[in-house]
């Protein structure tokens, strides 16, 4: 397994470094000292390539040029470099799921060149109407009608995304050209977005029971498109890492991607432990997370995955999840223990762990007061549809804590102006209001800081073999702990993520353990404090 902790930045919003008041290349160049400062490997960028934006750059125009908001193709190759010098590489976002209707195949697509038709998903309308009755995942239904050709494109994401058409050969083969050209540039990691969704069904039908995700999701030909793309690249250097985001799979189909013996992916986010306040599978409903669910899809994917030498990325935020720390803790009464509960616990598990910007200081989500706030598109998208069947004040509460808005707050880097992210005026993106006391500046020197503790799970990570190349297994009778062991090596990590304190009913003689983390000042190895978590190594 690859031993490796990545930092996840959202370049809009992380740091500005020319006045623009949006984040830039320039702005995550300033900040790299501060990136190896935490110990970090890697650093995952979301989309940075030409965009227009109307999915936060996950709607491609150009995947060969960089969108001018963020800087040039020659600050990015300085990013790479500077990167390299020390040590850290730079992990590309791919959206080849599907581009943006902005992208020159698609507009050549849209005028009837045949060619460029193949190179997405055409249908014509059936009974006068969308060849299926799937919905999109960022509202409404997944087909979007042009006129002058009489037919349907596929868009399972908002209609200025069609989707790409894998089965097209063609279509392959520029697609790992943009990987070549990118791994010629110097990058050596991948981020591969939706990529479970890449292979089609070749018969086209309504899902009567459900949203059509069942018939796209881990195509038949999903693994033979990972196999493609690593024989012709990832495999051709061992410094490239890969990652893919695989939504609304089965750990049974996931664990064959990250398999070590596939040659498919090196790891895959999964995010079905991240559904555990959804109501019924729905996204965007109003409930608090079942904690018993959420312990029990840890045990059951850690252990299959451990069982199948597959790797599993280890993450509890990103960009398009709600903060952790407001989402699993408490951050009204215990929000250092709630911070540093939820990634040691998470981050110590066997896998690869990723961090997403502003989480190592405790980021929170956002304070929204009318639904007219939200920038997101899917929080729209869905409001609206919301809006049908539920009041404002219903539809404004879930988008409160469901919205990708929460992530997609500014950096806060300091309590002067802007959260010292941009030092332009009236920036059209969110200042979350506690940047005054919530910062980087005021974490940077304190011990007991979430940031400084975050460094310490980072280094022991990477510097205790056993939480890389050990095994770990569960006990019967203590929910939310587990042992990592290699050679003689025994570590147990145990955690409370309630506000009450919480009986431990292992055995632990305190004379056979030397306590190696905890975010208390003390443990009585018979209990844990709210949030308390825990690293004890035997002696």
């Amino acid at each position: 397994m690859r031993n490796e902790v990545i930092y996840q930045i959202f370049p809009l919003t992380f740091s500005d470094g020319k006045k623009k008041g949006k984040g830039n290349i320039k702005g995550i160049i300033n900040k790299l000292d501060y990136l190896k400062s935490l110990g970090i490997t890697r650093i995952w960028i979301s989309p940075f390539t030409k965009s227009p934006f109307k999915d936060s750059g996950y709607d491609v125009s150009d995947y060969c040029g960089i969108n001018e908001e963020f800087g040039t193709m020659e600050e990015v190759e300085i990013l790479i470099s500077e990167a390299k010098k020390r040590d850290l590489t730079i992990v590309l976002d791919i959206v080849f799921n599907h581009t943006s209707d902005q992208h020159e195949w698609f507009k050549k697509a849209l005028a009837g060149d045949e060619k460029y038709m193949n190179y997405y998903i055409f249908k014509d309308p059936v009974d006068g109407k969308e060849p299926t009755n799937w919905k999109s995942k960022m509202g409404g239904l997944s087909w979007e009608f042009v006129p002058n050709l009489n037919k349907y494109y596929l868009h399972l994401f908002t209609k200025e995304q069609p989707d790409l058409n894998w089965e097209n050969p063609e279509v392959r083969n520029e697609l790992i050209n943009i990987l070549k050209f990118w791994k010629d540039k110097g990058i050596s990691g991948f981020r591969l977005d939706v990529c479970n969704l890449y292979s089609k069904p070749t018969l086209f039908e309504n899902d009567e029971i459900g949203d059509g995700r069942r018939f796209y999701t881990d195509g038949v030909k999903v693994e033979e498109y990972f196999n493609l793309m690593h024989n012709e690249v990832f495999g051709t250097d061992n410094e490239i890492f890969t990652v893919g985001e695989v939504s609304s799979t089965t750990k049974e189909k996931s664990a064959k991607y990250a398999k070590v013996e596939n040659k498919e992916l090196d790891s895959v986010f999964t995010f079905l432990h991240l559904k555990v306040d959804y109501e019924n599978n729905d996204k965007w409903t109003n409930v608090k997370p079942d904690l018993n669910l959420f312990w029990k899809l840890q045990k059951e994917w850690q252990e299959y995955y451990q069982l199948e030498n597959s790797t599993l990325a280890l993450f509890m935020n990103n960009h398009d999840q709600p903060r952790a720390v407001s989402r699993f803790g408490n951050v009204d009464k215990y929000w250092y223990e709630s911070a540093t509960s939820i990634f040691a616990f998470t981050s110590l598990m066997r896998g690869v762990p990723f961090i997403y910007q502003g989480e190592e200081i405790g980021m929170t989500n956002l304070t929204f007061n009318n639904l007219n706030e939200f920038k997101d598109v899917e929080s729209i998208g869905n409001a609206n549809d919301l809006l049908k069947i539920k009041s404002e004040e219903e539809v404004l509460d879930i988008l409160r804590i469901k919205s990708r808005d929460n992530a997609r707050s500014v950096m806060q880097w300091n309590d002067e102006f802007n959260a010292g992210f941009s030092e332009k005026e009236n920036i059209d993106l969110f200042v979350n209001k506690n940047y005054k006391t919530i910062n980087v500046k005021n974490q940077l020197n304190d011990d007991k800081s979430v940031l400084n503790f975050y460094k310490k799970v980072i280094n022991l990570r990477l510097n205790e073999e056993v939480f890389n190349d050990g095994t770990i297994s569960f006990f019967e009778n203590q929910d939310y702990a587990y042992c990592r062991k290699l050679k003689d090596k025994e570590i147990i990590i145990l955690t409370n993520w309630t506000t009450e304190n919480k009986l431990i009913k292992l055995k632990l003689d305190s004379n056979n353990w030397k306590i190696i983390l905890n975010n208390y000042e003390d443990f009585s190895f018979d209990s844990l404090k709210p949030y308390q978590v825990i690293a004890i190594e035997r002696k």
